[in-house]
């Protein structure tokens, strides 16, 4: 027994060593012919799949026009998300969109709640970021707090060119949206020198309270090359025992500004034009209009800017206040092109007319002559100067076409806040004037709108409400 136990264990010893090399070896040649199937298979593909045919880099741009827009309501990345959905077609598509086309996944919308809670959200989140390579980041933020910003835009941030902040989370209730920023969610918002960043926008459902205007311009300067900023909702919350003088800054790129509230509610985003100096300033938005008419006047004498476009929300003021604003506006920017100005503040049912005072002090052809687009909103159209301004539209429109041609002029009142805005069209169609405006709009072929923004009463001749 001993000695055939002696024989037999080597021999199958030596069998198993020699089957297991023979397995190895046939894994090898599986694994060759797999390969050269799949390379056949890659071949066929190409000859078969018109897209495969393609160069990488038209591939490249062809996925960069399917990735959608930022959705805030669901927020991505998800495995739904076009980048995302890429990554799972084939082998070679996996490769260009991960590895050929870093702008793919430049642009993301973060979760920063989920991100803290989520682990898988969060690797997510950093793979995203890292196939961005070093291109510029264009992340949207949603949900920032002190406990789950600073890690991550202190990675990134130095590549940040555009920037959107929500400052809500998009599950939690409008009640709940207002939040109040210290000077430490300032900070760690912008916690370092954002060389590239060029458009910055804040926003909230519901106002955002400012402990102090120190820690906002702090964010300004740190994008010395911004050139686009937008800021909603913002509402400075001053503590009355700091008093320590604010620096003023100067943004030399700046060209476009936004303030204010969609909802033109009362909030004091624009005192921050009191610290501004904009040189290259071209389009400014102020819908809320909290500082005195002599401390936005000095911001224009302050930064001469060569603006185009501006949309104010004309304050509640003396009517001689009023009409030095306005003189003073038209003065200080003798580029301006496009105007809309808002008289939100104006009772509905008052006979006063403010933007007689504008037609009047004005004067109805010099100054009217660097315009190419007014837009008036005015709560009441029935109390308007309608003779005041047909005679100024008459006066624009006979100007040689050398000069700067007029594009569109808008007279809007909103149904909504209205008292019975259909009685207005009465108005319209018993003013004597109103004909003028009717008749400039046909014989010269001129954009006057008299109405709300869906409906020209200039062009219901025969209705009677």
């Amino acid at each position: 027994m001993s000695a055939a136990f002696a024989t037999v264990v080597p021999q199958l010893r030596e069998q198993i060593d020699e089957l297991s090399e023979a397995i190895e070896a046939q894994k090898l040649v599986l694994q060759s012919l797999i390969q050269k199937r799949s390379e056949a298979q890659t071949q066929l593909n190409s000859f078969l799949d018109p897209m495969a045919r393609l160069p990488v880099e038209i591939q490249s741009e062809i996925f960069l026009l399917c990735v959608e827009k930022p959705n805030f309501d669901d927020p991505h990345p998800h495995t739904q998300s076009t980048p995302i959905l890429l990554l799972h077609v084939c082998r070679l598509w996996r490769d260009i969109a991960s590895l050929c086309t870093p702008r793919l996944w430049t642009a993301i919308v973060i979760d920063l709640p989920r991100r803290v809670q989520d682990t898988h959200y969060s690797q997510l989140c950093d793979e995203w970021i890292d196939r961005a390579r070093t291109l510029p980041l264009s992340p949207t933020l949603i949900g920032i707090s002190e406990d789950n910003t600073g890690d991550l835009m202190l990675r990134c941030g130095p590549q940040v060119e555009e920037l959107v902040v929500l400052s809500f989370h998009s599950d939690e209730p409008p009640a709940t949206r207002g939040l109040y920023w210290g000077h430490e969610i300032c900070n760690l918002l912008i916690p370092g020198n954002f060389p590239m960043l060029r458009s910055l926008c804040i926003t909230a459902g519901e106002p955002i309270f400012l402990d102090s205007m120190a820690g906002w311009m702090d964010i300004l300067r740190a994008a010395p090359n911004l050139s686009r900023c937008q800021f909603t909702d913002l509402f400075l919350h001053y503590n009355q025992g700091i008093t320590q003088p604010i620096p003023s800054l100067t943004l030399a790129h700046l060209r476009e500004l936004r303030l204010g509230s969609p909802s033109r509610t009362e909030h004091n985003t624009a005192k921050i034009l009191e610290y501004l100096t904009l040189p290259a300033l071209e389009t400014l938005c102020v819908t809320s209009f909290d500082m005195t008419e002599q401390e936005f006047i000095n911001f224009l004498a302050r930064s001469s800017p060569r603006l185009r476009s501006l949309e104010l929300d004309v304050p509640k003021c003396p009517p001689q206040a009023m009409a030095h604003l306005l003189v003073e506006t038209f003065r200080q920017i003798p580029h301006l092109a496009d105007l809309t100005l808002v008289y939100s503040w104006v009772d509905p049912n008052s006979e006063s007319d403010p933007f007689g005072i504008f037609i009047h002090n004005l004067g109805s052809t010099e100054d009217l002559t660097k315009l190419e687009n007014l837009t008036i909103w005015h709560t009441n159209i029935k109390s308007v100067d309608c003779r005041g301004l047909a005679h100024a539209l008459e006066a624009r429109f006979a100007i040689q076409p050398s000069r700067t041609p007029f594009h569109s002029f808008r007279l809007l009142c909103d149904p909504d806040s209205c008292h019975k805005p259909y009685n207005q069209l009465d108005a319209v169609n018993s003013d004597p004037f109103f004909p003028v405006l009717r008749q400039l709009m046909r014989d010269g072929n001129h954009a006057i709108h008299v109405g709300t923004t869906s409906d020209n009463f200039l062009a219901r001749t025969n209705e009677i409400s």
